[in-house]
């Protein structure tokens, strides 16, 4: 039996947008508990895990990374502030074209549609639920799994090839995502790649990482049609 194409969504900036909801939150979080105020102020997270972003705030404030002790106080204090970010966030939106992607194909025995994300499980989840379409990713890679992008993704496929119950194939891997750190992880892989210009990179600075689409956005569904249909 064929396995299924595995389509692994990366999800702040791919999927949706939340308006700054997860930085407020995790900002609070990090001022809460360790009395760091604008914790993210001095970088870009734009494609980094969580827990990545945690240890890199830490070493601009004080040198060291995050023991395990406070980043599960810090994390914990996040989860709880998300929600009421998220409701009080008025930019927050699914991006265009998501829903239709995630309806239309999430309905074919020959894909599984999952999660590749540097979010924290339960602050995915949280995110997603909001927009009404985490039912949609059954299993996924978390920012809660990894530091590393890439083993980020390893999970998700592990996931997915337990779910389906299949060994899946890495040349039958999709990785989506809005950053360059999304093709990357993805290629290091050796799975395909789809780079969408809806996060902070435009269209011409993605090509320049060569996945194996660029897309403007989900709306583009005959580009989007023809790639899976080839890859299926």
């Amino acid at each position: 039996m064929k396995p299924p194409l595995l389509i692994l969504f990366d999800v702040d900036g791919t999927l949706i947008r939340t308006d700054g909801a997860g930085v407020r939150a995790l900002n609070q979080g990090f001022l809460d508990i360790m009395g760091w105020e604008n914790a993210l102020g001095n970088f870009s997270p734009a494609g980094m895990t969580d827990m990545a972003i945690a240890h890199r705030a830490a070493r601009w404030f004080r040198g060291s990374e995050l023991t395990p002790e406070e980043m599960q106080q810090v994390f914990e204090r996040y989860l709880e502030i998300l929600p009421r970010e998220l409701a009080q966030s008025s930019g927050y939106r699914v991006l265009p074209g998501i829903q239709r992607f995630l309806e239309k194909y999430s309905l074919r025995g020959d894909i599984l549609i999952g999660l590749g994300t540097g979010n924290l499980e339960k602050g995915a989840a949280i995110k997603l639920e909001h927009g009404g379409i985490s039912d949609f990713f059954r299993f996924g890679g978390y920012g809660s799994d990894a530091l590393d992008r890439t083993e980020v993704l390893a999970m998700g496929i592990k996931r997915g090839a337990a779910l389906s119950g299949l060994d899946i194939l890495l040349e039958r891997v999709v990785v989506i995502g809005d950053t360059p750190l999304d093709v990357e992880a993805g290629k290091q892989l050796g799975a395909r790649t789809v780079a969408v210009a809806t996060g902070p990179y435009r269209v011409s600075e993605l090509k320049s990482f060569q996945p194996d689409l660029v897309l403007a956005h989900f709306d583009e569904h005959e580009k989007i049609d023809s790639c899976l249909e080839g890859w299926v």
